[in-house]
Parts: structure tokens; sequence; C-alpha cells
């Protein structure tokens, strides 16, 4: 059996309007077309589906039955061009983000609560890592997106770079540097210097600094969460130099934050995997966070 798409229409639309000329009206057809429609579709099912009492149109229990399927149908049809419109505009689907420590503490967060009110029923995973994990998770596709320390390359991703950030020193309020506008290499001579991990990029470049100027720091402690060292210069243990970022989330009362003067910045990228086309949820997501970037910058400047 060959059931005609026009005569469902027909049928279900005198269903909800109660009349043939109310159909017709509907469906901008004539009230005859309407009327031949239906007894077309009662010749092909061998069924007599309405009957006339008076003035009125009355659905037969045949035609009750029926409704109720071909109404599912319809739903089904109109979920299915929801979702539709719903993804054409990112309203719908999941994101699964991996970032670094230093970022899923502070402006990760900030970046899911913006996209999370524009894309409501978006499910979004995050994963904090570290920049290798998040570099070969990306590359083989368990995440969507990454935010890892800047990296020249590496295999099976492609790489956006966010705008550059100073670095930050945070120090306890009652160190006499706190009193500074900013902070350069040699203001920490001798200080309790608190160190993010060996492996972090971060830590390196700021390692290679002081040893190129000659400064010695009194190696105190060392961390490998920005946020712990932080909380360790709020006890009063020494200084440290981190991202802006986790600074301005996380700074108490006894800390003061003051830019660091030096010849490098906090530089990250933007993970994706190569040769997947990029979603309008990751694209949207990376301009939020570029977006925060800017603003960190330009905070900074003032």
């Amino acid at each position: 059996m060959q059931l005609n798409p026009r005569q469902i229409e027909a049928f279900r639309t005198v269903m909800l309007t109660g009349s043939m000329t109310a159909a017709a009206e509907r469906l901008k057809v004539t009230q005859p077309a309407v009327s031949r429609l239906i007894r077309d579709l009662e010749a092909e099912l061998d069924l007599r589906l309405f009957r006339r009492e008076g003035n009125r149109l009355v659905p037969n229990h045949e035609a009750t039955i029926l409704f109720a399927d071909v109404d599912r149908f319809y739903v089904g049809l109109d979920r299915v061009a929801k979702t539709a419109n719903e993804l054409r505009h990112a309203n719908v689907g999941a994101l699964r983000i991996a970032s670094i420590g230093a970022l899923s503490l502070s402006c990760i967060t900030h970046a899911i609560s913006i996209l999370h009110t524009a894309h409501p029923a978006v499910d979004i995973s995050l994963e904090s890592l570290n920049t290798p994990q998040t570099l070969d998770l990306v590359a083989g596709r368990h995440f969507d997106i990454g935010f890892a320390q800047a990296v020249a390359e590496f295999p099976g991703v492609r790489l956006t770079q966010m705008p550059s950030v100073e670095t930050v020193c945070v120090m306890p309020s009652t160190y006499p540097i706190a009193s500074r506008d900013f902070i350069e290499p040699r203001d920490l001579e001798g200080l309790p210097f608190i160190s993010l991990g060996r492996n972090n990029p971060q830590r390196l470049k700021i390692d290679q600094l002081f040893d190129d100027l000659n400064v010695r720091r009194q190696m105190l402690l060392e961390t490998s969460l920005a946020a712990s060292a932080i909380g360790l210069v709020e006890s009063g243990l020494g200084v440290s130099i981190v991202d802006p970022f986790t600074a301005t989330y996380l700074s108490g009362r006894n800390v003061v934050t003051r830019p660091f003067k030096s010849n490098f910045c906090f530089d990250i990228v933007a993970v994706q995997p190569i040769h997947h086309q990029q979603s309008k949820l990751c694209k949207e997501f990376i301009q939020i966070m570029i977006d925060l970037f800017k603003k960190q910058a330009s905070s900074r400047e003032k």
C-alpha cells in the first residue's frame, strides 16, 4: 500500500481543525479538493474515516487511532526540523574541552558560563590536564578543543594562537616591593621564591631569564599549579610569577599582584584535531576565549 503524503496531510489537518472548510483554508486549497483527498484516502485504506452529524464532521474510531500514528510522525518531523535549526545555530550538541590547570581554574570557567548562557542545551565537559596531555588527547580526538601553553607544532593538531598577555608577580602585601607599580627580575634578588613545576614550560622560561641576568632567588618551594603558588604566597611564604588569569581570579586580600616586566609572555594556543571540520561551537568558544584574553591584555595596559 502506497499512501499519498498529500492525503495524509489533508487527513491530519481535518482532524486538527474539525472541518473540511477550515482544513482547506489552512492548506490553501479549495474545500472540494480536501474532500477529494479524504475520499481517495478512505478508498485506499478501505476505511470510513468520517461521518456527518448535522453540520458537524465527526471522526470515526478508526480515524482516531490512525490520527495518533499520523500525529506522532508529524511531531517527529517537527522535532527533526527543530534539531536541524538548533544545529545551524549551535544550540544543541556537545563540547569536550581540555585545558591546562592555569586556565581551567580561571578564564575557562568564565568562557563556559558565557557559552552556556547562549546555548543552555549544549552538553559541556571540562578536564584539567598538562600541556603534553592536552596536545596528545586532542590529537587523538578525545576532546573537541584544548588550551595549552604555546608550542611550535605538534602532530595531528591545528594550533590557534591566543592574544599574548603579560605574566604577573604575586607577593605578600607586607613585602616592600608591593608598593611598586611593576616588578623587574632584579627586584626579586634574594627573595624566597615559589616556583611552578619543573615540567611547566613557564617555569623553564622563568629560570632561563633569571640565569641570563645572574639574579639569584631563594628557591623555597615548587608546585605544579599556579593556584597553589598563590595560596603559598598568601600564607606569606614568598613571591611567585604566574599567569594573570589565575592571579585575577584567586588572589586574596593579603596578596598583591603587579605586572612582571620581562622578555616573555603567557602564551596560549587553542588546540583542535587536524583534518577535522571545526564545529560552530568550537569556533564560538575560541572567539569567547580570544575576547577574554584581549580584555585581560588591555586591562594590564591601563
